[in-house]
């Protein structure tokens, strides 16, 4: 008889055995955080704001109101269920209808189709008001620099209105440590300058390498969240609601008010649904992104990749299943696989950093420092080019259990990109 583990593969599923002898353990994302009826929970968060007054009693008749929302790579987030609720205080505080901005904080990110933005922000929002996308290299309002020596240069059509609203999501973000709050500033509708000189802080300037202090879950001593935090400052957001989504994408709770304090309270709620104590690193951790859509990428799986390295060992084996039917994800990702050697990725993406650059980087950097292997259907060259073994899908079941030393802790990780593993004994992921 064996250990039966389970694996998500694209659609599928698929099954390894382990030796009964082995020395298996589990880490699975906590259950759903789903609440009963959120449209109650939004409308309590909204009466009752976090550190602030309402929004109706925030806003005037006469002044001008920006209203940030994500683009479609935060589909996760339903702007479209609770946006004609901040809509409808903004029109019982007198606000008129031609004096609301949507703007869609979409960074450096590329620009929205109309059937994406139609679906973020609900068929009436979307014909009804005035809408525009940040454009990084358009017109931006100069607002000073951060203490980090980032300029900050906002969005010109936003920081010509006299008010600006928050929208989006709280979520677990391997860079700032969190996404939602002050990211719909920096990078949502920043320049393309200001975004560089802010991320690049993600690295460590002295060796190949991640900064210490950045990661999912880490603010502390975070220097690209802090400077994010200040460069929000400038903007003076009036208020925020962010919402919090649980592993099956319903609505875990919803946080509105003071701009700092309400998506804190958010962030905590993220921890409680996807911090996981790991008991200790493992020797060998065997993980799945989830399946489709969270392995359609190696992109989108850096995230299970990121978080199955916490759990290792240094030096430790890696397994993930990961079918990345698009490949990288994107030309410009695997285009920065082409550098030999760590030191010369880390030296280039230091002298031109972008995200698609960094989330390459931290695949290449979690290969060269940990024995990773990946279940998958890829392109040989390409996977050489990434630095990793690799396992062909209908291999899976024989290959992995001759992987397993005797002895080794190994642990099991059947949803990798939604499970953040955390040691409680030092309360960090580190």
């Amino acid at each position: 008889m064996s250990i039966e583990l389970k694996f998500k593969y694209a659609d599928t599923e698929m099954a390894v055995g382990l030796p009964r002898g082995a020395s298996v353990r589990s880490m699975l994302p906590r259950p759903s955080g789903k609440i009963a009826d959120w449209k109650d929970d939004l409308e309590k968060a909204l009466d009752s704001p976090v550190g602030s007054g309402r929004l109706e009693d925030s806003v005037f008749p006469g002044e001008s109101v920006a209203v940030l929302v994500p683009d479609v790579t935060r589909i996760w987030s339903r702007t479209w269920d609770y946006l004609p609720a901040v809509l409808e205080r903004l029109r019982k505080a007198g606000i008129e209808d031609e004096d609301v901005r949507i703007i869609n904080a979409c960074g450096t990110h590329r620009r929205n189709r109309p059937e994406e933005l139609e679906l973020m922000l609900g068929r009436e929002a979307y014909g009804k008001y005035r809408l525009s996308q940040n454009d990084p290299d358009g017109p931006m309002e100069y607002m000073g620099t951060t203490s980090l020596g980032t300029p900050v240069l906002l969005n010109a059509e936003a920081m010509a209105c006299d008010r600006l609203v928050m929208l989006g999501g709280v979520v677990h973000h391997a860079m700032a440590g969190y996404g939602g709050g002050r990211k719909m500033v920096l990078p949502g509708i920043s320049s393309r300058q200001t975004v560089k000189a802010n991320h690049v802080w993600v690295l460590d300037p002295a060796k190949p390498g991640i900064r210490p202090g950045v990661g999912s879950a880490l603010t502390k001593d975070n220097p690209l969240h802090h400077d994010m935090v200040e460069a929000a400052s400038f903007a003076r957001p009036t208020f925020i609601v962010n919402a919090a989504t649980d592993a099956e994408g319903d609505f875990a709770g919803f946080y509105a008010g003071d701009w700092q304090k309400a998506w804190e309270q958010g962030c905590g709620k993220v921890d409680d649904m996807y911090c996981v104590d790991m008991a200790g690193r493992a020797d060998f951790v065997l993980a799945s992104c989830g399946g489709f859509p969270r392995d359609i990428s190696v992109y989108q799986a850096s995230k299970a990749f990121y978080n199955a390295w916490m759990a290792a060992k240094p030096g430790a084996k890696l397994v993930l299943f990961m079918e990345a039917r698009d490949g990288g994800g994107g030309e410009e990702f695997f285009s920065w696989f082409r550098y030999p050697t760590i030191e010369e990725f880390h030296r280039a993406l230091l002298a031109d950093f972008t995200i698609a650059g960094y989330m390459a980087f931290l695949v290449y950097y979690i290969a060269t420092v940990t024995d990773v292997t990946v279940v998958t259907g890829m392109e040989e060259a390409l996977l050489d080019q990434m630095h990793v073994k690799f396992i062909r899908p209908d291999e899976a079941a024989s290959k992995i259990p001759g992987m397993v030393s005797p002895g080794d802790d190994v642990l099991y990780m059947p949803e990798a990109a939604i499970t953040l593993p955390v040691d409680t004994t030092t309360q960090s992921v580190q």
